[in-house]
């Protein structure tokens, strides 16, 4: 017995643990690639591209106003202007998009409204 123990401590092949032992070589975990994390937006990033937008719309706007120079009569509840075409088709996008902003400000004080009386 004691000269069989020897023999296993000095050999090159570790001892057998049983029918189902995994060779030294071999990982039990399979590897894959791990997918890489998707980069939330941030308000800065939409802060960037709003701007660059912006900046782009104004120079299409510049060069509209720059190509229609002609003066033109604007009337308005009586009033009478004389603006070249692209200021005035300008000044009246301006009216309006300041019109469709307030009515939304109106719509926005109700919502709050509304959710302090439910609260």
């Amino acid at each position: 017995m004691e000269e069989q123990k020897r023999n296993n401590a000095y050999s090159s092949t570790p001892p057998s643990t049983g029918a189902h032992s995994i060779p030294a070589t071999a990982t039990t975990e399979s590897r894959t690639p791990q997918e890489p994390k998707k980069v939330q937006g941030s308000l800065a990033g939409g802060t960037w591209l709003a701007l660059i937008f912006g900046a782009l719309l104004l120079i299409v706007l510049l060069i509209f106003i720059m190509q229609n120079q002609e003066s033109v009569q604007l009337e308005f509840f009586g009033w009478n202007f004389n603006f070249p075409l692209g200021v005035g088709l300008l000044l009246s996008a301006i009216a309006g998009a300041l019109i469709m902003a307030m009515v939304g400000a109106v719509r926005m004080f109700q919502l709050r409204k509304q959710i302090k009386k439910s609260s």
